[in-house]
């Protein structure tokens, strides 16, 4: 190829992976693997710092309005159409604590962050079987979480009062130190 044309194919090149990771692109394959944009709903009362769909990243997600989940489209889940797994994991930041932290090279005191997670299994409703584009994860207020696979963005499933928001502190950690368990009581590595 001569040099003239690597600059233009390499373009285009670049430009379909960045189109591809705007909208998942399902595989050609009958029985591959498609991957879907990941899309969260809170319609909790506190944000949630991150979470993640079998070990895919799904970002962070404010308190969803009436309009909005609360959370950006994120790349990408594996979804094997047509399996009989109905469920996905997913882990997400559900509350937290502050401590002192002395800083080691200034010997200051900072209040630090520790935040808690949970995971649990979520079943999968399947909506769009044939053109799946997107794997939406709803934390409900209840405590539950729900997925679906969707060939569009979908609006809220729950149209809540917005100023529901718990705007409040997280409180201090016990004793003032890091957490040796989360809030299960699993030990932390």
């Amino acid at each position: 190829m001569q040099h003239g044309m690597i600059r233009p194919w390499l373009s285009f090149v670049l430009l379909c992976l960045l189109c591809a990771c705007g909208r998942a692109v399902p595989s050609r394959h009958n029985d591959g693997p498609v991957s879907l944009a990941i899309e969260g709903f809170n319609y909790t009362s506190r944000y949630i710092d991150s979470f993640s769909v079998n070990g895919q990243g799904g970002g962070d997600i404010y308190v969803s309005s009436r309009t909005s989940g609360g959370g950006g489209t994120v790349c990408c889940a594996s979804y094997y159409p047509g399996s009989p797994n109905k469920t996905v994991r997913v882990r997400w930041q559900s509350g937290g604590c502050y401590f002192k932290e002395q800083s080691s090279l200034s010997k200051q005191m900072f209040d630090t962050l520790y935040l808690f997670y949970k995971e649990q299994d979520a079943p999968v409703e399947v909506l769009a079987a044939s053109d799946p584009h997107y794997m939406e994860v709803h934390f409900y207020p209840d405590g539950s979480i729900k997925a679906a696979v969707t060939a569009e963005m979908s609006a809220p499933r729950l149209s809540l009062d917005e100023q529901r928001e718990d705007l409040t502190h997280l409180p201090r950690c016990p004793n003032d130190r890091k957490p040796t368990t989360d809030v299960a009581g699993a030990e932390q590595r």
